[in-house]
């Protein structure tokens, strides 16, 4: 229970940022901040969920990188009263995420079970493009901005969720689109669209992502267990004796 209030301070901290951008974007403009705080938005719902449900430490670096999204924010944004709450509650949630009642429930090593690390980055990646690309999105057609953006934490959700046509949108579809509507970015949101397109595009074609989101199956066999070979409460649970014949 510490472990999820001590982590839901970031959830608690990107609401703050998120309305802060409501009252007033400066020195964003429309499309950017909507970015900027969808981006910050749910790159700390997944962060909080990563940490209190499985601990992961993909979930907590997330949070430190959204921790810095937000830090960023703070320096370019005038000061005023609810930039000190903002710069507050970030504070708050650094804190706590470096704290021991956190950092305790991390995995100290990748789970066993879980996806391979090669797997998990292009969605995480993708996550956090929309508050790349608002941070240097000002003098950016806001239509390819948005479309690149918004698109990108959908094209995670869908592959994440093993949905039809996800491994080809994060492999294909989305690097395709956010390297194209480059042209129509500014240049450092441009640079920062085709750079996210070309990692996602890199890190997605490795053999382990296909592996995870198609799992390898094996048709199955059996092999009769002589009867003599059968542990005897088998045996009796079967009714049948240890030649196989039915007692």
């Amino acid at each position: 229970m510490r472990t999820a209030l001590a982590a839901a301070t970031i959830q608690l901290a990107a609401l703050v940022w998120t309305l802060v951008l409501l009252i007033d974007a400066t020195p964003l403009e429309t499309a950017p901040a909507l970015l900027v705080g969808l981006g910050i938005l749910s790159m700390s719902t997944v962060a909080l969920i990563g940490m209190v449900a499985v601990g992961g430490r993909w979930a907590h670096r997330l949070a430190l990188i959204d921790i810095g999204f937000m830090a960023l924010l703070a320096m370019i944004r005038p000061i005023d009263v609810v930039w000190v709450v903002g710069v507050a509650t970030t504070a708050a949630a650094l804190a706590a995420l470096l704290s021991p009642v956190v950092t305790s429930s991390i995995r100290k090593l990748p789970s066993a079970s879980g996806p391979p690390p090669r797997a998990i980055t292009p969605p995480l990646i993708l996550l956090a493009a929309p508050a790349l690309l608002g941070f240097l999105g000002n003098g950016s057609e806001p239509w390819a901005l948005l479309i690149v953006g918004l698109g990108a934490p959908n094209v995670a959700w869908i592959y994440s969720r093993v949905i039809t046509g996800g491994l080809l949108a994060i492999r294909l579809i989305w690097p395709a689109i956010a390297i194209a509507l480059a042209p129509w970015m500014s240049l450092s949101a441009g640079i920062a669209s085709v750079s996210t397109a070309v990692a996602v595009l890199v890190l997605s074609w490795h053999k382990s992502v296909k592996a995870s989101y198609h799992p390898p199956r094996e048709v199955g066999t059996t092999f009769p267990i002589p009867p003599e070979l059968t542990p005897r409460e088998v045996l009796d649970a079967a009714e049948i004796d240890d030649r196989g014949r039915p007692k």
